[in-house]
């Protein structure tokens, strides 16, 4: 991808770190004529890559911490209400891969009823819960001949 001009890496700054309008960004960005600039802008596709390319490198940074942060913070507010505390736990499992729909129907079926994957998963998730210090699961073996 093509080196963006000063004025145009400002845009897709201020765009992005910002929030604002594209005409906003524009006019941030020293643009004479924003909203004629903004429109041309938001359809160069090397302008949109860089936007693309910063929200990601933010998400996956920045955004994740503050992401952790906020849904630590609902979790243990006990003024919060216990459907947010829930939800919040529940991403939490789910951003961490400690449980998805899939995992909870394997783990309702017996052992011999799983698939490879769904066994490779139950295995993994055995293997995060005894790391993270938790209890190992309790299989219970029966004879299936009585």
């Amino acid at each position: 991808m093509p080196d963006l001009t000063a004025p145009q890496q400002s845009f897709v700054d201020e765009l992005v770190a910002t929030g604002c309008t594209p005409t906003e960004a524009a006019r941030r960005a020293g643009y004479r004529h924003p909203g004629q600039e903004a429109y041309r802008l938001m359809r160069n596709r090397h302008v949109l890559g860089a936007v693309k390319d910063l929200q990601n490198r933010l998400i996956s940074g920045f955004g994740c911490n503050v992401a952790l942060k906020t849904l630590l913070e609902v979790m243990g507010d006990k003024a919060a209400p216990a459907s947010a505390r829930v939800s919040a736990a529940r991403a939490m499992f789910d951003a961490g891969g400690l449980m998805s729909k899939s995992d909870e129907r394997a783990e309702e079926k017996q052992l011999h009823e799983m698939t490879n994957d769904e066994l490779s998963a139950f295995i993994e998730r055995c293997d995060r819960t005894i790391a993270a210090g938790g209890e190992p699961p309790v299989i219970r073996l029966t004879d299936a001949t009585h």
